[in-house]
């Protein structure tokens, strides 16, 4: 999705068959896993624009091929060449086969924070902190402290004012 495409920021994710977590175009996430919450990649991002974690892997590994390449240069120049070329493509690949066969994972995007006490049914919220992964809501208690209850059951306890990171599920 690009930046200029319309967003509809107060619009909740519909549950599929089931109460199924679904993206707004009815597939479940990638990363949905058998708990209710979604494994999420997209923890780098430039305003609304998340950085490809397959890109950063490949930066790695171009890091890793420059040190080697530095190293061989003298002796084989010619192998020293194909790493600076090849390995960042292998990590990127690798990486990008890992998040979606070995373990699934969603692409996501940080679109706002809200105080926990102002959580609402079907907002999606980082669990943990501004990355790692998200979670819909599906019901909130306000007493001293917020209780809630997200779908497949997990639970979390925030303060009322504590800054929840509210995201959005691309894939």
């Amino acid at each position: 999705m690009s930046t200029e495409d319309p967003v509809d920021l107060f619009s909740k994710p519909a549950d599929g068959p089931g109460g199924q977590l679904c993206l707004p175009d009815g597939r479940p996430p990638r990363g949905l896993t058998a708990g209710g919450w979604v494994r999420t990649t997209g923890w780098l991002q430039f305003g609304d624009w998340p950085v490809s974690s397959a890109l950063m892997a490949a930066l790695l590994g171009m890091l890793g091929a420059m040190v080697c390449a530095v190293l061989l240069v003298s002796t084989f120049p010619v192998a020293a060449g194909v790493l600076v070329v090849v390995v960042p493509l292998l990590f990127g690949a690798a990486w990008g086969i890992l998040t979606t066969f070995v373990q699934p994972a969603s692409l996501a995007r940080n679109i706002g924070t809200k105080p926990a006490e102002r959580l609402s049914p079907g907002d999606v919220v980082r669990l943990y902190g501004s990355i790692g992964p998200v979670g819909q809501v599906t019901a909130v208690t306000l007493a001293e402290s917020v209780r809630v209850a997200f779908h497949g059951g997990r639970h979390r306890t925030w303060a009322r004012r504590e800054v929840v990171h509210v995201a959005e599920l691309l894939s």
